[in-house]
């Protein structure tokens, strides 16, 4: 399906970058505001892992509705859900209060990713998707880049929990614009029912080879990486270098910047050269990044290594979900992108309380150590047993029976 970049960029790159400033919005005092509650170190974690436990319980049953009932639904239900939980969370009286709005977050995050990858899928040609990817990240990294920053300084010129207000406020814009532009691209939701293929669900698991599950590995540790930057480093900032919320907040927004200036290239190596290309130099580099995250020793030292991470993890672009939009079958595309969403939360479940857990034990210090060893193992695993998708089309269920 062709749409113009123009109404592609209102209905879904709009309405994206105003959840994810949100998101950054809150990202700098999430596991501050968490603490505060009196918890401990795993505990914390929790607020990112019930978020993550919420998106895991929902993707694929969300992938499937989506199918049956479209993609416009869930991307206007997403953002109202977000709307609200935010603004609760703002005045949560207990740590297991807050809990409960993290995890009906984490099931509205499911509608809103759930149903914008299948629109991507849908609307993109295969041979640009790492560039519209790339450039989605890209209009993502431009909030979370804003985000951390403005977060931080509302901390602590209204109080911790002012953030959430402001949180709320930006998802409510995502809403109204998302209401108002967002086309419906589910082919048999528009009137093209008798051109979608009879795909059985035997056929779509006959995608399920090695490769593609090693492919699953690899996202899986990405939303590992995603989980531990908005875990670890502010942790780290606070209680090993005595960073300040403002002074945390620009340590993110740093790194989301560099990642930023990644968009272009990124998306251009993976559409030109290959998925692969971006993804396994992004996994070497940004495991020996971690590395270095223990020897900083102030506000300088982890800006740099976070400026260095955000390169790092930039080169890989948007390289798996668009090796996802690849692998996706049509009529059956929510859920399958609803599977790959799920193996990307279970990252962001497990990762941040066993982190959490190897801080607790060990000191903050050594999980940095052990992301870089789970980063170097995905660069191999992805060099020697994922193959190449550029040039695989999304899935042709006649030649595969």
């Amino acid at each position: 399906m062709d749409r113009s970049f123009f109404n592609f960029a209102i209905s879904l790159y709009i309405p994206s970058f105003f959840i994810q400033l949100g998101y950054g919005l809150v990202s700098p005092i999430m596991p501050i505001y968490a603490k505060s509650f009196g918890v401990d170190y795993a505990m914390v974690a929790l607020v990112t892992t019930v978020n993550a436990v919420g998106r895991l319980l929902s993707d694929v049953p969300l992938g499937a509705v989506s199918d049956r009932i479209g993609r416009k639904p869930l991307s206007v239900l997403g953002p109202l859900i977000i709307t609200v939980s935010a603004l609760l969370s703002a005045f949560a009286g207990s740590f297991y209060e807050l809990l409960v709005y993290r995890f009906f977050t984490g099931i509205a995050m499911s509608m809103w990713m759930v149903a914008r990858s299948a629109m991507i899928a849908e609307s993109i040609h295969p041979s640009i998707r790492g560039r519209v990817m790339s450039t989605f990240q890209g209009v993502n990294m431009i909030g979370t880049t804003a985000g951390p920053a403005v977060g931080g300084i509302v901390a602590q010129l209204w109080g911790i929990r002012a953030p959430f207000l402001f949180y709320g406020g930006s998802t409510f814009v995502s809403l109204l614009t998302s209401l108002a532009f967002i086309k419906e691209t589910n082919p048999s939701k528009r009137g093209s029912r008798d051109h979608v293929p009879k795909v059985g669900l035997r056929q779509v698991a006959k995608l399920f080879t090695f490769p593609v599950i090693m492919a699953a590995f690899a996202n899986f540790v990405n939303f590992i990486r995603f989980a531990a930057r908005s875990v670890v480093i502010p942790l780290f900032a606070a209680d090993v270098l005595n960073l300040s919320p403002g002074e945390i907040g620009l340590v993110l927004s740093a790194s989301t910047m560099a990642n930023l200036v990644m968009v272009t290239p990124a998306g251009y190596i993976v559409d030109k050269f290959g998925r692969k290309k971006g993804l396994v130099p992004a996994f070497l580099m940004t495991g020996l990044v971690f590395a270095l995250y223990p020897s900083a020793r102030d506000f300088t030292s982890i800006t740099l290594y976070s400026v260095l991470l955000g390169i790092a993890s930039g080169l890989g672009g948007g390289a798996t979900q668009t090796m996802a939009a690849d692998l996706a079958p049509e009529g059956y595309r929510g859920f399958f992108l609803g599977f790959w969403t799920t193996i990307g939360d279970l990252g962001s479940a497990i990762g941040p309380v066993a982190l959490g857990i190897v801080a607790d034990v060990s000191g903050l210090k050594m999980p940095f150590y052990v992301l870089a060893g789970l980063m170097l193992t995905a660069s191999a695993t992805t060099q020697l047993f994922v193959r190449e998708t550029l040039k695989t089309r999304p899935f042709d269920h006649e030649k595969r029976q």
